[in-house]
């Protein structure tokens, strides 16, 4: 497999990673979610070669923590709003005005995720999601879900994904704001991604001459995911094989 990124020396390169869905498989139990040994073992490779390595997910900074185990990786949660800094969880000020809202907001879909067999509620402390991959009535519980989310929101951000919606503080942040902050001083980035919230992401790399890959799963990628990207690569393993290209090329 050809890769082609970065153009540049890998020093002078940051690359910038989604989780679920991209180094992780996708699994029907959220909370399940990980990564292989062998993506592992390729990232850890990567450190120190690769000027800056970054995880960027919807995912509390905290469950990065627990589950990329890779050092030296930068980590950063929540879209942006939450990051580890020297082991701790740091959240961005901004989202404290908004936690009264979310509290509300995650009481009332709570009710509603009651009335759907197989729904859930993910709490990731300063945002929330409501999953309806396990749904009895899939067609049924989306519809539904979705419609109350928004109901609900108020002044809050929601954010469409993978057979889930997500509530979170409308602050000026997004896997886009993110990449462009890490990639700053860089000479090359690449971002890949496989769901909706990584289209801003895709833009920011794009808008800097970058590498926008797009991991893609078939009918459950929505397709401006796939049109958004320079590169769209066969599932989780597809792109655990650029990665190992890029690492065995670079070696």
């Amino acid at each position: 497999m050809a890769t082609p990124w970065p153009p540049g020396p890998l020093d002078r390169a940051c690359l910038v990673l989604d989780f679920d869905g991209t180094l992780a498989p996708i699994v029907s139990d959220p909370a399940t979610s990980a990564m292989p040994s062998s993506t592992r073992a390729v990232l850890t490779s990567l450190v120190g070669r690769v000027g800056r390595l970054a995880i960027v997910s919807g995912r509390p900074a905290g469950f990065l923590a627990e589950r990329v185990g890779v050092d030296g990786a930068e980590l950063v949660g929540l879209y942006g709003l939450e990051r580890v800094v020297d082991g701790s969880v740091e959240p961005d000020p901004r989202v404290a005005p908004y936690l009264d809202a979310l509290a509300g907001a995650k009481a009332a879909m709570g009710e509603e995720v009651a009335r759907w067999e197989g729904a859930e509620l993910e709490d990731k402390g300063r945002a929330f999601a409501v999953h309806w991959r396990r749904a009895a009535d899939r067609e049924g519980a989306a519809a539904a879900l979705d419609a109350t989310a928004r109901r609900v929101a108020g002044e809050l951000a929601v954010e469409d994904g993978k057979m889930v919606v997500e509530l979170r503080p409308p602050v000026e942040a997004d896997k886009g704001t993110a990449v462009g902050l890490l990639a700053d001083g860089f000479d090359d980035v690449c971002f890949a991604g496989d769901d909706l919230g990584d289209l801003p992401a895709f833009a920011e790399v794009r808008s800097r001459g970058g590498l926008a890959v797009a991991v893609d799963h078939g009918e459950e990628t929505d397709p401006r995911v796939r049109a958004a990207a320079d590169l769209v690569v066969d599932g989780t393993e597809g792109f655990a094989a650029w990665l190992a290209d890029l690492a065995s090329r670079r070696a």
